[in-house]
């Protein structure tokens, strides 16, 4: 994605705004990993944010995120452990995310955690769709 399209001087102050609401918002779920006091990773999770017909059922990974610096270090698959307690603690027998089409790495992090695609897609940045996935956590 081109640099202007995520880098907009508006763009820190929107993240930070929309980080807050999650904290503080009653039904959204915030976890942050930290090294030597420093957040290095965090996992936002909830209710769908657009529900369908399965809101009581399904709980959605709204995104993780994990310094391209710490990378491979295993801070994403205990942010992913996060999510899986948070659907089986609210007793949600499934889970769903979204993932940019052409963020091929965090497609092959989510299937490396059971994640299949669902056939659902939706319209994203720079003519490139959102590919909607879901996790069955109790899955062999």
């Amino acid at each position: 994605m081109p640099a202007a399209e995520i880098d907009t001087p508006d763009g820190p102050a929107r993240r930070r705004e929309g980080w807050a609401r999650s904290i503080r918002s009653p039904t959204r779920t915030v976890r942050c990993a930290l090294r030597n006091d420093t957040v290095v990773g965090v996992v936002a999770m909830g209710p769908p944010l657009v529900p369908g017909n399965e809101p009581v059922t399904v709980g959605e990974l709204y995104q993780i995120h994990v310094l391209p610096g710490q990378w491979g270090q295993g801070i994403g698959g205990q942010l992913h452990a996060a999510f899986v307690r948070f659907l089986r603690e609210a007793a949600l027998p499934s889970g769903r995310v979204e993932a940019w089409e052409r963020n091929h790495r965090a497609q092959a992090f989510y299937a490396r955690h059971g994640w299949q695609p669902d056939g659902h897609r939706r319209p994203g940045p720079a003519g490139a769709c959102y590919v909607r996935m879901r996790l069955d956590p109790d899955a062999p």
